[in-house]
């Protein structure tokens, strides 16, 4: 069996470059329900900008459109709102962007074009959240609605195709459950096969329960679809996650914040998270826990992303009990790092997400008996499914 799993470590050459190959979000981001609203009605908007830049805080996501309502739209309250303080929706963007943070909007859909009876539509209305100028993307809020409605996949297709049509190089985004057992009916692949992005609503508090298992059920089951879409041939649909946290004071206890971020960079590796939601944050621990997260390593200026796939040799090896391995992907890849013993028997999965371009490590704790160990990377870029990187190497465990 041994001979099987070194007869797939097969080194594929990468020459084709991608464009775009990042996105153009990662780290810490906020959502903000109603803009209009925040900090006491939201007159003093550099005191949002400051809280964010505080915080540490790169890119919000603002409610834009509900259905086939514009809310930058006259008479609507965020439109009221930027032109009383700002002139127009396009300054108050601008100012975001001159502190630092991206503006993203969002909208919920309804799976019916005239939800609240306007004559122009769902689709309309997402369009031209994607013409206000500067804005950094969409994220489509598809929740019940796509559950029940009888032309479910139809409509999802009909509105993702249209953004597409109209957008074709603008960042789309999907946010919806967390958890897709108990949500099979739900369009899964017809919105994540036309989005860059999925921001899964992994709230804990509303379970009740706590964020490692909340975690670990929403990257659990995402894993184990996505792979079964990608056996059937949809590569399409394995998008970076990127999860939305707990941020409502009433249900977020001490630590919740630290662990959930802690899980998403650390363990999970996703390239970055989110809370909901601005303006209901209370309890000073969960601004100080928020703050203190997410630590990135700084860059040097020199330092480029890497240009190849690569897997390097474990250190220490031999080791005894526990050693790191570091390997790098050129572009947002579909990543799996996998221990086998000499019987070519699965060991232990140290890794299996979507990974964003970079160098990465990861440390297996083993917890095996003495011998001879291979360890094999299999990687699947998002953009190109044809781009596969695949390699192995073995390590000694002496205990």
């Amino acid at each position: 069996m041994i001979a099987a799993v070194l007869a797939s470590a097969i080194l594929v050459p990468h020459e084709k470059s991608f464009a775009n190959d990042s996105l153009p979000i990662g780290g810490k981001g906020m959502y903000i329900w109603q803009l209009w609203n925040a900090n006491g009605g939201g007159k003093n908007l550099n005191t949002i900008i400051t809280t964010l830049k505080n915080n540490g805080i790169t890119w919000i996501v603002a409610k834009m459109g509900d259905g086939d309502s514009f809310y930058n739209q006259s008479g609507k309250n965020l439109y009221n709102w930027a032109v009383l303080n700002c002139g127009s929706m396009d300054s108050v963007i601008s100012l975001f962007h001159s502190n630092g943070i991206k503006v993203l909007a969002f909208q919920y859909v309804y799976a019916a074009p005239h939800h609240w009876g306007n004559t122009w539509s769902e689709t309309d209305v997402a369009n031209w959240i994607l013409d206000i100028k500067g804005i950094d993307g969409l994220m489509i809020d598809a929740e019940i609605e796509y559950d029940t409605y009888a032309s479910r996949v139809a409509a999802a297709q009909a509105y993702c195709d249209s953004i597409r049509a109209h957008h074709p190089s603008g960042f789309v985004g999907l946010t919806a459950w967390a958890r897709i057992n108990g949500h099979t009916t739900f369009p899964w692949t017809t919105f994540l096969d036309r989005v860059q992005v999925n921001m899964p609503q992994t709230y804990w508090g509303a379970r009740p329960t706590t964020p490692q298992n909340e975690m670990n059920l929403m990257s659990t089951q995402f894993t184990s679809y996505t792979a079964t879409w990608v056996s059937q041939g949809d590569s399409a649909a394995a998008k970076p996650i990127m999860p939305i946290g707990d941020g409502y004071s009433s249900v977020v206890a001490q630590n919740d914040i630290t662990t959930f971020c802690n899980l998403s960079q650390s363990t999970y590796h996703y390239p970055g998270v989110s809370l909901w939601e601005y303006t209901q944050i209370s309890h000073p621990y969960i601004w100080t826990e928020y703050a203190a997260a997410w630590n990135v390593t700084s860059v040097s200026p020199g330092e480029e992303r890497p240009d190849r796939f690569t897997l390097e040799q474990n250190y220490p090896n031999p080791f005894n009990p526990s050693t790191t391995i570091r390997y790098a992907v050129s572009t947002p890849s579909r990543v799996t790092l996998t221990v086998f013993n000499i019987l070519g028997q699965q060991t232990a999965q140290l890794v299996n997400s979507v990974q964003p371009a970079g160098s990465h490590e990861t440390v297996w704790n083993a917890n095996a008996a003495s011998g001879l160990y291979f360890y094999r990377i299999d990687a699947v870029s998002i953009a190109d499914p044809n781009q596969r990187f695949t390699q192995l190497k073995k390590m000694t465990l002496v205990k």
